[in-house]
């Protein structure tokens, strides 16, 4: 939104449990598997984007179609979906299994798949 010099918004109206920072743009679809802290996680699938994310957290206003309208322009799939954000799923743990803000978070194993398709088109924004 900002490349576009539309009004940012609110990370909230995205629902995130865990963010992780350091990544360039979308990077995060490239991963098949990371370890946060001691407990590891399969990426399951991206994360389709839904309605919600129209509503401002604070006021509950709707907000014209942002960041949906932004994000079908570059991020919507064959299926309609547009998508921000992955799944991931515990696969398995060493130790206790909670992970923790500041926690180093390290990529096991890339989709190649994924990893060749964001190259081709996000690599350009670096």
């Amino acid at each position: 939104l900002t490349a576009e010099e539309k009004k940012p918004v609110d990370m909230r109206r995205f629902r995130p449990n865990i963010v992780i920072s350091g990544l360039r743009p979308y990077e995060e679809d490239t991963p098949k598997r990371i370890k946060i802290g001691n407990v590891e996680f399969f990426v399951w699938q991206r994360c389709g984007r839904c309605i919600m994310t129209t509503i401002d957290r604070d006021s509950l206003n709707r907000r014209g179609g942002e960041p949906l309208k932004t994000l079908s322009t570059y991020r919507e799939r064959a299926n309609g979906q547009r998508n921000f954000g992955v799944h991931l799923i515990p696969i398995s743990v060493s130790g206790t299994s909670s992970i923790k803000v500041g926690d180093k978070v390290e990529v096991l194993e890339f989709d190649r798949d994924r990893q060749i398709e964001w190259k081709q088109k996000h690599l350009a924004w670096k």
